[in-house]
């Protein structure tokens, strides 16, 4: 045997070898099962563009327990225990969805909030997050 030859064969091993090795140990984190848990413990009730109405603890939009959005030129934020129902009002222009959140006192406010946001939460048979664009509902307890 020549030494190119035992090379050669080397590496056909090799390769192989590494290949599975990266396969089995993973090279990156997949999509987790981990929603962000706030301390405050909010309760809503999220009902999907499907009408599947799914109950959450610890629910949070992007990690915060606020919505934030864009009403007219401005932002706002609205804290989730001042909102009693939020209600997804159509796609409207920018990548943005529209939202008719109802407050506690009663009072409508309407906000955009981009397409690609997500609502989260904690359930009886584990965690819980869906895009605000399959939203249909969000009731607060």
């Amino acid at each position: 045997m020549t030494s190119a030859y035992r090379f050669k064969r080397s590496v056909l091993w090799t390769l192989p070898a590494i290949f599975i090795w990266m396969l089995c140990t993973g090279m990156g984190k997949g999509p987790g099962t981990e929603v962000p848990l706030p301390e405050t413990d909010i309760r809503a009730a999220i009902k999907d563009d499907q009408d599947i109405s799914t109950k959450v603890n610890h629910a949070s939009f992007e990690g915060d327990t606020f919505f934030s959005g864009s009403r007219g030129k401005g932002t706002v934020t609205i804290a989730f225990e001042n909102a009693k129902k939020a209600v997804n009002a159509g796609k409207s222009a920018d990548n943005k969805i529209d939202f008719q959140i109802t407050l506690r006192s009663g009072e409508v406010v309407a906000i955009s909030i981009n397409d690609d946001a997500k609502f989260s939460g904690t359930t009886s048979f584990g965690t819980y997050r869906i895009g605000v664009n399959n939203i249909k509902e969000i009731t607060f307890e």
